[in-house]
């Protein structure tokens, strides 16, 4: 080697790897970039060796053994660079989780996985042994490197690179029609299945399928890179040339890398960004879900007390909308608390029952009815403060005095029924964006609350902490409905159902409440940014709605809840059964299922955070999920962000001058 050429690999050794806030190996962020950053220091440590020597007579030259230590210090730090981004990924995992969750589900989708996770780790295995060799390279003796380095590039099947060619063989099976689909397409298939694991991992199908192209593709760079330093060492050892070796070793990483991409991209155009909740192992209330109450309360009333005559010249039909003018003759309705609202809805069901109050401190008024036709409304069972026996009767004798069974809507202390309408986004003057979403009750009051997260360089988040809320009570002086908090009314009760993505090239960096009509309606806070650097750019944010009405030429549809029961007592998991573009109306529960005592969807409180809080979110929406016979929650879900745009596996350099210009380093950008 010339003097002019061992000052060039001296300066590019140095440029490269003296400083750690330059040398981008040591920063590096995702395998994609992390291939081209190896492919690049592989081709420029070829140049360290030179020509090969005759090494046998059985003297080892100092300059073999200078020639040795630099390659295994640039290999190394393609370790060190290797070892930091799996560390990142067995975060996720994927490979793993997925072998975990599929319990005997496909069984052609675990012998593959469980064939994957084998090959993988004989992968990981040879690779962390070489780092032990790396780090005792002062004191192993030649030959121990050397036998690594031959069974690194050996033919045979157990070797490195037939287990290479196996881990891609179960990605892009050689023979598809006799092979079948690729472990990609038969994750993606499982996943799609209503796959309710996903909800409890926290990651989305596209997520999960990103995470173990990651996982796949960083087994090769390390088979790869060991594979190339290989024929380094071997060639140093004066073993031959195998200058052709090597590029035969390239251009086959290459083919893999770029066919293992395709197959990746197209699972990843299929397979859903969405993530939210599911159904809990055990609802607790305030933990998992929280009630709006008492907005439309069933509430048993006596005709004569529903109008200023005193009077039962009507029936209970004619009372749609009346209220509680007195309680006459301290008859049952001394024993209740009288609805001083808006009792809506009357209907006669039959003139005598049998009733069981709640407890003092219940938001319900009663637990169940019996009537003495037999109906029930409500579980009836036992009644821990006794039933109280309620019967029609005759004024006069001329006029039937009939207990009505009506909707009571009290906008009182006991009714919960407001959501802030104040923005929750994140502090993107720090470059952080939402990372987590969930829906809070504090006090009588339902807020949006994200997790935020510090962006960083090719999509990466460092995770932080939830916001937090400003509480406040709607009857505090200042606080304007329509503008701070929404209040839920019989006539204004409907929430909008849409799921909102931010346009390519753009993050989520906020949500809110608004109003749109007398609909409650979601938007949220999207905001573009540079995927190589992350740096966020705010003054071009925007806030994205559905703004469709159901009066519109295409309108909103409603979702209708069909004798809706309490959630908590469904006996099987409520899936999502809204579509983006609808409204539901919060509304009492079913008469004959809960007596109308409670008000459904209940509001489902569980945290939505991908990865926690490591993950990259583009959108968000609000959800119902729910059957009939159930009231069903409201959720909020999270879109992650779409990676496919930047699996882009090009070839490893195939030239490198040793004479060129070496005095700034360039990353190279997808």
């Amino acid at each position: 080697m010339t003097n002019r050429g061992a000052r060039t690999c001296l300066a590019l050794f140095a440029l490269l790897f003296a400083d750690p806030t330059r040398a981008l190996i040591d920063e590096t962020l995702d395998v994609i970039f992390l291939g081209k950053e190896i492919g690049e220091k592989v081709l420029s440590s070829w140049d360290i060796i030179g020509k090969p020597f005759n090494a046998t007579g059985g003297v080892e030259l100092p300059i073999i053994k200078r020639r040795e230590t630099q390659i295994l210090s640039r290999l190394a730090q393609v370790s060190k660079a290797i070892e930091r981004l799996e560390l990142n990924l067995q975060q996720s995992n994927a490979v793993t989780l997925m072998l975990s969750k599929n319990n005997g589900k496909r069984p052609g989708l675990e012998l593959r996985l469980l064939e994957m996770a084998d090959l993988l780790s004989r992968v990981s295995s040879a690779n962390r042994q070489m780092r032990e060799y790396v780090r005792l390279q002062q004191t192993l003796e030649r030959s121990t490197l050397e036998n690594f380095a031959e069974w690194c590039v050996s033919h045979d099947p157990g070797a490195l690179p037939g287990l290479l060619e196996r881990v891609h063989a179960l990605v892009v099976p050689p023979h598809r029609n006799l092979l079948g689909r690729g472990v990609l397409q038969l994750i993606l298939e499982d996943l799609q299945d209503e796959h309710p694991d996903v909800c409890e991992l926290q990651l989305s199908q596209h997520q999960l399928i990103y995470d173990t192209y990651n996982t796949i593709s960083l087994t090769e760079i390390k088979g790869y890179a060991m594979m190339q330093f290989s024929w380094m060492l071997l060639r140093i050892y004066g073993k031959g040339n195998y200058t052709q070796e090597a590029s035969l070793t390239r251009q086959r990483y290459g083919e893999r890398t770029a066919q293992t991409a395709a197959a990746a991209r197209a699972a990843l155009a299929m397979a859903k960004r969405d993530l939210y909740r599911c159904d809990p192992p055990q609802h607790i209330e305030g933990e998992t879900y929280a009630e709006v109450t008492r907005l439309l309360q069933g509430y048993i009333e006596n005709e004569v007390d529903m109008n200023a005559d005193g009077t039962c010249r009507d029936n209970c039909a004619a009372y749609t909308v009346a209220e509680n003018h007195g309680c006459f003759k301290d008859q049952f309705c001394a024993k209740q608390n009288a609805c001083k609202g808006r009792i809506l809805n009357c209907k006669y069901i039959d003139s005598d029952m049998w009733v069981c109050p709640s407890s003092r401190t219940s938001n319900r008024r009663y637990e169940w009815i019996e009537y003495e036709n037999g109906r029930t409304l409500g579980r009836v069972g036992s009644c821990m403060r006794g039933t109280t026996k309620v019967d029609s009767w005759w004024k006069w004798n001329l006029l039937h005095c009939s207990y009505c069974f009506c909707l009571c809507e009290e906008a009182s202390n006991q009714s919960d029924r407001f959501f802030s309408m104040k923005e929750a986004t994140a502090d993107f003057e720090k470059n952080k964006v939402v990372t987590g979403l969930r829906l809070v009750k504090l006090g009588r009051v339902f807020h949006l609350q994200i997790s935020e997260g510090t962006l960083g360089e090719r999509g990466s988040v460092t995770p932080g902490d939830w916001v937090p809320l400003q509480k406040f009570d709607p009857s505090e002086p200042g606080m304007r409905d329509g503008v701070d908090y929404h209040k839920l009314t019989f006539e204004r009760r409907a929430i909008d159902l849409d799921e909102l993505d931010s346009p390519a090239g753009h993050i989520l960096t906020g949500v809110r409440f608004s109003l749109m009509g007398a609909h409650l309606h979601f938007e949220i806070r999207s905001t573009p940014f540079n995927y190589a650097t992350g740096r966020l750019a705010p003054e071009r944010s925007q806030w994205i709605s559905n703004d469709n009405t159901d009066g519109a030429e295409v309108p909103r549809k409603r979702l209708e809840l069909y004798a809706p029961d309490i959630p908590t007592r469904s006996h099987t998991p409520l899936p999502v059964d809204s579509s983006h573009d609808q409204f539901v109306e919060f509304t009492h529960s079913d008469y004959d299922a809960d007596a109308a005592q409670s008000t459904v969807p209940f509001v489902d409180i569980q945290p939505v955070m991908p990865m926690k809080g490591a993950g990259l979110t583009s959108g968000a929406g609000i959800i119902h999920r729910g059957a009939r016979g159930s009231g069903g929650f409201i959720g909020v879900k999270l879109f992650t962000y779409d990676y496919s745009t930047h699996i882009k596996a090009e070839p490893p350099a195939s030239e490198f001058d040793v004479d060129s210009d070496t005095t700034e380093f360039v990353p190279i950008v997808n």
